[in-house]
């Protein structure tokens, strides 16, 4: 599991007082971003999202103060890999996550194979066994 805490910024919070829903698509981005550049050691992360599911489970307010988000890849393939993200305040989960993403090559504008030596650092935030989104207490 890795996670990134985060400020909550102005933009963030809509008009009805709590955080938008592009906001959550943004914190999400912002920690898969965050761990990629970390775990590689690269100047900007190179993959695109297939899918994306977000399960909303409380509001999250501006008064709440920062939101952690916690990451952890619960499949690998070929050129793909899925993750599992919770958005939360004060260790309260406030949403859920599943995205498929897929390794991009820049040049070609096309999916790549994820390298031999890339998979040590997706097998580190590896959950086992796959982490229900519904219940997290219970395999799917």
């Amino acid at each position: 599991m890795w996670q990134r805490e985060f400020r909550l910024r102005p933009s963030d919070i809509d008009g009805l007082g709590h955080l938008t829903a592009t906001a959550y698509l943004a914190l999400f981005e912002e920690t898969r971003a965050a761990w990629m550049l970390e775990a590689f050691d690269l100047a900007y992360p190179a993959y695109v999202v297939a899918t994306q599911r977000i399960d909303y489970l409380h509001e999250v307010r501006r008064d709440d103060g920062a939101v952690t988000v916690e990451l952890a890849v619960r499949a690998i393939g070929t050129s793909s890999f899925e993750v599992v993200e919770t958005l939360s305040v004060a260790s309260r989960p406030c949403a859920r996550s599943t995205a498929t993403l897929v390794m991009w090559d820049v040049d070609r504008r096309r999916p790549r194979p994820i390298a031999q030596e890339e998979r040590p650092a997706f097998e580190s935030i590896l959950v086992r066994p796959p982490v229900n989104l519904r219940n997290p207490g219970e395999n799917p």
